[in-house]
């Protein structure tokens, strides 16, 4: 958890003059994308109760990490639940932790996010459960930050915040499922937030420009940078919604991804999960700390087609694949298998990914397959093969959804539909488990 940080902040902090050189600036954990519930999908139950584990200490260390350092606000910038209706441990072990931020005096502050807010369309279907954070704010543990305003034409209401004499001014913008149209175009916002020192919005929305990192509900709402550039409210934006941590200057407001605490999926192989610790001053940014946090490993393997078939090799193409994922295969490592290149359809069928699969499942946390930059052509390629083969039901839709992915032009809609297929597949593996 970046104990090594940790240690050089507290012995900076008991230095009088140091103490001195932070007045005027405010401290802050700012974390998001915690997805307390979470589970994943076709998940042996013992890993799936280890995955929702790790989820609660992960936020667990950056509650720890605020309260040690006695910041001034920790802020969650959205999706700390991975639904708008989680269950009782994760309720109370959140509770729990508020409870710990307010008795150590630091002011907490939620938005919603795409995952914990309830929709216009829940409501209409008879579901009037209000977001989860919500009870927290009537027993005053944090603030909540509504994502959505009513119009275009209503103005955000900053909450404002005097933190030993420098006024900081929090609004909470974000975006929910289905929504389109770019959230920040045309806002406005109270007059009251020009007497802010610190002026900041807490987002929870995809920023144009910035990898997605997250579960595809709909990218058709986004920030784009340009709106960014043209709002005069906000010197500071504290992000959330992108799963990698990042922080980039956009015309004049400092822009602060928090990055996700756990992986959610494999869009962010090459950045460890943490929280951000900031300090932020009416001038600027005087640092920005990215903490990682205990995590899985995570790896990405590709092998290409041309390597699944050598011209010395007897073994099979399945046997090939599985020498490759011994050596990465652990009890805590996430492995991506990437498979590329070109393949006959009958070559393609050859190709054991239920065996992969299962593998996966019995010597690492979680396997997943990516085909999809694979070209499946019906002519043959002078490849060994064997006639007469009988498909399976999970080798035809398999087939069936690789032509869809094939046939598709939108990388979205292309990603959404090889998660499906990935479901899928492992439902009808739990299922033959079962019998």
């Amino acid at each position: 958890m970046g104990d090594d940080i940790l240690k050089h902040d507290l012995a900076s902090d008991s230095n009088p003059e140091n103490q001195q050189q932070r007045e005027g600036v405010i401290t802050v954990v700012l974390t998001a994308d915690n997805h307390l519930g979470y589970t994943g999908f076709g998940q042996h139950p013992r890993k799936r109760e280890e995955r929702q584990q790790r989820l609660r200490h992960a936020f667990q260390q950056a509650t720890d990490f605020a309260i040690v350092q006695g910041v001034d606000l920790f802020i969650q910038a959205g999706d700390l639940f991975d639904t708008t209706v989680p269950d009782e441990r994760d309720r109370s072990f959140v509770a729990e932790r508020l409870a710990q931020l307010k008795q150590a005096g630091v002011q907490a502050f939620a938005l919603g996010g795409v995952h914990d807010t309830p929709t216009s369309a829940q409501s209409l279907l008879g579901d009037t459960t209000p977001a989860p954070q919500m009870s927290y704010a009537r027993l005053g543990a944090l603030q909540y930050l509504s994502p959505t305003h009513k119009n275009a034409s209503q103005q955000l209401e900053p909450v404002m915040v005097d933190v030993r004499g420098t006024t900081v001014g929090i609004c909470g913008l974000g975006v929910l499922a289905g929504q389109v149209g770019d959230p920040m175009a045309d806002l406005q916002v109270q007059l009251e937030i020009e007497r802010a020192d610190i002026p900041l919005l807490v987002l929870h929305a995809p920023i144009e420009g910035l990898t997605v990192g997250s579960s595809l509900l709909d990218t058709r709402a986004a920030v784009a940078q340009n709106s960014i550039r043209k709002q005069s409210f906000f010197s500071y934006i504290l992000a959330g919604y992108h799963h990698n941590h990042s922080q980039l200057q956009i015309g004049q407001t400092a822009v602060i991804v928090a990055g996700a605490t756990q992986y959610i999926d494999f869009s962010t192989p090459d950045q460890a999960p943490g929280f951000v610790f900031l300090g932020l001053a009416a001038d600027g940014v005087r640092w920005c700390n990215h903490i990682s946090v205990d995590a899985l490993s995570m790896h990405s393997l590709a092998i290409s087609t041309e390597e699944l078939w050598p011209a010395d090799s007897t073994s099979s193409p399945t046997d090939i694949m599985l020498e490759r994922l011994r050596p990465l295969c652990k009890d805590d490592a996430m492995i991506l298998l990437r498979l590329h290149g070109e393949l006959t359809r009958s070559a393609y069928h050859q190709l054991d990914l239920n065996q992969i699969r299962r593998y996966g499942e019995e010597h690492c946390f979680a396997l997943a397959i990516d085909d999809s930059a694979l070209s499946v052509s019906n002519e043959e390629l002078p490849v060994s093969l064997e006639a007469g083969e009988r498909l399976s039901l999970q080798e035809e839709l398999s087939s069936l959804a690789d032509d869809w992915i094939a046939s598709s032009t939108d990388e979205a809609e292309q990603r959404a539909l090889n998660f499906t297929k990935e479901e899928l597949l492992l439902a009808i593996d739990e299922l033959k488990s079962r019998q």
